[in-house]
């Protein structure tokens, strides 16, 4: 009798083990439960909808379980995930920072491609299936939309809370997963402090994250200042580490020529010293925080610019979610060590990266490796 494999989540992550266990198995029958009315949706919004596939700069340092992601970048590198792509016909390119994006960059065209495979493969796929039950016996009992379907194997691919809602976390515990409490990931960051002078204003920059003191993390890049906080790419990075009562500290001075920014300050110490270094916005709110005009006061103050952290800005504008099942109880193939037959995989489980296609990197190796795992040792 052919084995019976449901899928739960009709994501990144889901669609991606589909696929590749009707490659490696076609005997399988498989059927997708998504709860939407259709699969993918989350993929369009990735990458400012041009799909950042991975990076070929993939280290486990960039993720918050490098321990862990280091046996699964030993098996699936960017190279992987670009023959995987390319094997079901996606072009891809990468740029000058090593970002893997389709050569169209438009996250449409993976979407597109991934959708064919369902049908190719036909594969079944169940829209608006909202699945509130999983009961393991001899096999697994999947209860949605007040009806039931048995499998063999189930795999969760429920995706996590951000941009979206999932009863994964709820499913997993149910099934004797332990959830590691989550929050919003690669999401702006409210502050303490009114910005409503630079709304809109993006500054290239040093920033750092200091907790009671204690720096935590420190990157370059752009900052997008807001009403009432910060985004842009270097803020979502400095989220992971960033919690209420945070310091953020800037450094505008970062890519300057030091000694030609002091040869300017020597010979104008006044408050419009700074209009020749910043935008004036920004230069008249670094002002505000100068008592006393000195070369060495201002030179402190252009890169020892703080804000501290009220908050995020939710779910809602979050990339990723923290948090998730505890990647402990899982094996190296995405098996559950707690139940026999389950795998989790993407972004319900407690791993997340920083920006740059680490976290899609992540999810497309996560279902690669299951469903090999289902495909060649379970048939």
């Amino acid at each position: 009798m052919k084995k019976k494999v449901i899928i739960v989540g009709g994501g990144a992550s889901g669609l991606v083990c589909a696929i590749r266990l009707k490659q490696v198995a076609p005997d399988i029958k498989i059927t997708i439960l998504e709860k939407s009315d259709r699969v993918g949706k989350k993929i369009l919004k990735t990458g400012n909808g041009r799909c950042n596939l991975s990076n070929y700069d993939m280290r486990p340092d960039y993720y918050n379980r490098p321990g862990f992601l280091r046996q699964c970048l030993e098996r699936r590198d960017v190279n992987d995930i670009i023959t995987f792509f390319s094997g079901i016909g996606l072009l891809t390119k990468s740029n000058h920072a090593s970002r893997v994006y389709p050569y169209s960059e438009t996250a449409a065209s993976v979407l597109d491609i991934l959708r064919r495979q369902l049908d190719f493969y036909n594969i079944e796929v169940i829209c608006d299936a909202m699945v509130t039950g999983i009961i393991k016996k001899d096999k697994f009992t999947v209860t949605f939309n007040n009806a039931e379907m048995e499998a063999d194997y189930v795999v969760l691919a429920c995706g996590s809370k951000a941009q979206a809602e999932t009863n994964g976390y709820e499913l997993a515990a149910n099934l004797g997963h332990e959830i590691i409490p989550t929050r919003p990931g690669l999401v702006p960051l409210r502050t303490t402090e009114s910005l409503k002078s630079l709304r809109g204003l993006r500054v290239k920059c040093r920033a750092s994250v200091a907790n009671k003191g204690k720096l935590v993390y420190r990157e370059e890049g752009e900052i997008l200042f807001k009403d009432q906080g910060i985004s842009g790419i270097l803020t979502l990075n400095l989220s992971r580490h960033a919690v209420p009562g945070s310091e953020i500290i800037i450094d505008f001075l970062s890519n300057a020529d030091r000694d030609a920014v002091v040869k300017i300050i020597e010979n104008r110490p006044k408050p419009d010293v700074l209009l020749g270094i910043l935008p004036k916005m920004v230069a008249l709110e670094v002002g505000r925080k100068i008592d006393k005009f000195t070369v060495e006061n201002i030179l402190t103050a252009l890169g020892n610019y703080k804000l501290t952290v009220a908050g995020t800005y939710g779910f809602g504008l979050a990339q990723i979610t923290l948090g998730g099942v505890d990647v402990d109880e899982i094996n190296a193939d995405f098996s559950s060590k707690l139940v026999p037959g389950l795998y989790i995989i993407g972004e319900l489980l407690d791993i997340d990266g920083a920006c740059g296609g680490y976290n899609l990197h992540f999810a497309w190796t996560s279902g690669l490796i299951a469903a090999e795992s289902l495909g060649f040792e379970k048939k």
